[in-house]
């Protein structure tokens, strides 16, 4: 008799932190701050960075969830402990020395960053999409929330927000959105029960409504039309209103934070100009931690102070452009993004599944006026998110798998070609 692997999930409570910190306590530590009207206490790397310290003790005391504990706990705790302090006594006086290399370090955080959610998985666990969708749910209504409060108190629809900076907000909810799309049977050869509840998806889409941000609204409208639920005539309605809300966003009062939209802009028109000026910079990209050779117009230094706080007298930075793949592109030249872009496409044809296709689309939008990995919560969240949209290929060992009997195919019917379930033509 025929059977099939339903996969069913072991879970440890540990796996799902990360998108706790990232979907609500800096989204929530943020609206705190701001409504008293002082700068978080706590830079978000340094959460971060709190947090790899405990994946790192966790690894000390087994290698992934479910092994067997190590034996040596307290040297392994000693030692790292020695480490630690090494680092707090010596680090300082060891980047007074090597400060050149600190450009470098920041334009090579979104490997840190993609590293720590790919380890993380491998050693406290994978967090499923349900844990996605419940999240981007919980801030899909703190969206709505703090747009409600900004309507109120300020007659004002800004692109920085109490919760944060709307295109890092929507970046978050589309993951969630990739995460509540219906699974196939085409998922790794294995039937994946649907996961999630319609609320929760319904709160998903709405808080990107409520964000108001441009390439959140395309990348929400490309992927339910494309890779969504429902019939198709549904679909293009909810893409039709994320168009109707783009082109209308433009048609809202201007606040001093729509300056970085605007900067932003300039920036892929300069970069055009810089590149058209010097093509061999397409391969070498620009000296790191150097300023940017580029012209500001009249008008755009207070454009720019606006949106960065510094003064265009001292230049544009890398650090200051806010686009992933500008900003890629400007440090290291082209042959990286294309690298990056071509990986992601073989994964996804590798192992065809929706929510992989909406991930690429969604990095691919997000990543053209947003910082994307270079945000660390975003960063950390998208390596989880296409670590488990790869799971069946990547990381088998965090599954469980079972035989249940399926009744065998009537006569004459043929099992249905993975491939044919979902078209791949509304790409």
């Amino acid at each position: 008799m025929p059977t099939a692997k339903i996969i069913s999930q072991n879970r440890p409570w540990l796996a799902a932190v990360p998108l706790a910190v990232a979907y609500a306590a800096l989204p929530l530590g943020s609206g705190v701050s701001r409504l008293r009207g002082v700068y978080p206490a706590v830079p978000p790397d340094l959460i971060w960075l709190c947090l790899a310290g405990i994946g790192l003790l966790l690894a000390l005391r087994r290698s992934a969830p479910g092994a067997p504990v190590r034996r040596g706990g307290v040297f392994w705790l000693t030692l790292f402990l020695l480490v630690v302090v090494g680092l707090v006594l010596y680090l300082p006086d060891f980047l007074v020395g090597w400060s050149f290399v600190i450009p470098y370090l920041k334009e090579g955080a979104p490997l840190v960053y993609l590293l720590l959610g790919v380890l993380w998985a491998a050693t406290c666990g994978l967090p499923e999409r349900d844990d996605f969708q419940r999240y981007g749910a919980l801030l899909g209504g703190l969206c709505l929330l703090d747009l409600a409060v900004e309507v109120v108190m300020f007659r004002a629809v800004p692109t920085v927000r109490l919760l944060g900076n709307v295109d890092v907000l929507a970046g978050l909810l589309l993951l969630s959105l990739c995460a509540g799309l219906r699974p196939g049977s085409n998922q790794g050869g294995a039937f994946e029960p649907d996961q999630g509840r319609p609320w929760w998806r319904a709160l998903i889409m709405l808080g990107l409504v409520a964000c108001l941000s441009r390439t959140g609204l395309f990348g929400a409208g490309w992927v339910i039309l494309c890779f969504g639920r429902g019939r198709f005539r549904t679909r293009a309605l909810f893409a039709f209103l994320c168009l109707i809300l783009l082109v209308g966003s433009f048609l809202l009062p201007t606040t001093i934070s729509d300056a970085i939209r605007y900067a932003d802009y300039w920036l892929w028109v300069e970069a055009v100009r810089l590149f058209s000026d010097t093509p061999g910079l397409l391969l070498t990209g620009f000296p790191v931690g150097e300023p940017l050779p580029v012209r500001f117009p009249v008008g755009m230094s207070a454009v720019w102070e606006a949106a960065t706080g510094s003064s265009a007298t001292f230049g544009a930075f890398l650090a200051q452009v806010p686009s992933f793949w500008l900003r890629v592109t400007l440090a290291w030249g082209l042959l990286p993004p294309v690298f990056l872009l071509l990986v992601m496409f073989t994964l996804l044809l590798r192992h065809l599944t929706r929510m992989g296709a909406g991930l690429t689309a969604v990095l691919f939008a997000q990543g053209m006026t947003t910082p994307l990995i270079f945000d660390p919560a975003t960063g950390v969240c998208i390596s989880l998110a296409f670590v488990l949209a790869l799971t069946p290929v990547l990381c088998p060992a965090n599954e469980r798998r079972e035989d249940v009997s399926v009744p065998p195919e009537a006569p004459g019917e043929h099992a249905p070609d993975p491939l044919d379930e979902w078209s791949m033509r509304s790409l």
